[in-house]
């Protein structure tokens, strides 16, 4: 693909080393450091801050390199362990390197995996940031020696805002090219509400997009708001991608765009053909004067000049999409190494492209987040 166009992975994932929040926060909070353990059946478990995961069942931080792989493989099991279970170029910034020119990619925007677990569980505003510090810090490393192929994006917390404003300006100056926050907190304060707004106005002066990446969330959420589904894997994986949309459309409620006309917001791994739709619907009601956001413009202006959207690379229904919402708005993501997905995106993304007009297929495939992101 890379012989045709550049193409850019929006959403890929690492696996980060079990000892990362050992190695790098802070001595002052090197006890509550994020731990893989075993428990007393040799099954091993996550623990933040000194307790237990809850969220997660213990024997299966192996399936966090899942894709692929088979029903049997991802069962609970001693043997089976999160380091013996990485797949090639999850955890070795070489080894991903070598996978970008074995599937012909340009380059991998990474996010976290660990990272995207903690945070349902830790309502210490102040371990919450060290943590993001600590994942900060290592992810620089990791990519560094990469020539800008793998491209860092910066872990905040919204339960420290005046924090994270600190945190994203170093990061950023180490390398990271954005930033991304949970579409939850413990706060329970809305992604725009003015309290965020320090934190829109230095992703507006450093031009860094921030991102809405979905994470784990506290079991009291609306994701497990019916009994009896609480294990039910498909209906969770279905859901998942309704809270950062929720999370997003507060920017509008709170007429953040307008406030910050040069931010660019950025919605990842939550689909993008709800998005059509929720233009229809956002725009319809804008039109009725008692519905009316605080906006001076129709939602749809916004999303047309400031957001992006990243979808999967087997949405069948994004040729057409891209017609109405505008082929500038899109991305495309791996989700790798995630079992959420299958392990088939490299084709799947060729059938998808190949539903749009040329142009098209070349800002979807990378161009798009290489103007977002500024990936020379």
């Amino acid at each position: 693909m890379a012989e045709t166009y550049p193409t850019i992975d929006a959403d890929g994932h690492v696996l980060e080393p079990p000892t990362l929040w050992e190695d790098y926060l802070e001595e002052k909070y090197r006890a509550r450091a994020i731990r893989v353990r075993r428990d007393e059946h040799g099954m091993e478990y996550l623990e933040y801050d000194g307790k237990p995961a809850q969220l997660m069942r213990h024997g299966v931080l192996h399936t966090l390199g899942g894709m692929g792989r088979s029903l049997e493989e991802l069962k609970p099991s001693v043997e089976r362990t999160y380091l013996g279970a990485a797949p090639f170029g999850s955890m070795n910034a070489q080894e991903r390197l070598d996978l970008l020119d074995r599937e012909g990619l340009d380059r991998a925007v990474l996010y976290p995996t660990l990272g995207i677990m903690w945070e349902a569980e830790v309502e210490d505003a102040e371990l919450s940031l060290a943590y993001c510090r600590a994942y900060n810090r290592w992810i620089g490393d990791f990519c560094r020696n990469s020539a800008g192929r793998l491209v860092p994006i910066a872990h905040l917390t919204l339960l420290d805002v005046d924090g994270s404003v600190k945190e994203l300006e170093r990061a950023v100056k180490d390398g990271c090219k954005g930033a991304f926050v949970a579409p939850f907190n413990h706060k329970r304060k809305a992604h725009g509400d003015p309290e965020n707004d320090a934190l829109f106005a230095k992703c507006q002066e450093l031009d860094v997009p921030l991102g809405i990446h979905p994470t784990f969330e506290p079991a009291t959420l609306a994701s497990r708001r019916f009994a009896g589904l609480e294990r039910t894997i498909w209906y969770h994986q279905a859901l998942a991608c309704h809270p950062a949309q929720v999370a997003f459309t507060t920017l509008f409620s709170f007429g953040v765009f307008d406030k910050f006309p040069k931010l660019k917001a950025v919605v990842l791994e939550s689909g993008a053909g709800w998005i059509g739709y929720w233009i229809d619907r956002m725009d319809a009601l804008h039109e009725v004067p008692i519905n009316r956001a605080p906006l001076k413009n129709l939602p749809s202006h916004y999303i047309r000049t400031q957001c992006w959207i990243s979808a999967d690379p087997d949405e069948r229904a994004l040729g057409g999409l891209i017609r109405f919402v505008g082929e500038d708005r899109f991305f495309w993501a791996s989700d790798f190494p995630h079992q959420d997905h299958g392990r088939g995106y490299m084709d799947e993304l060729r059938a998808m492209l190949k539903t749009m007009p040329e142009p098209a297929r070349a800002k979807v495939a990378g161009a798009n987040v290489a103007q977002v992101y500024k990936l020379n």
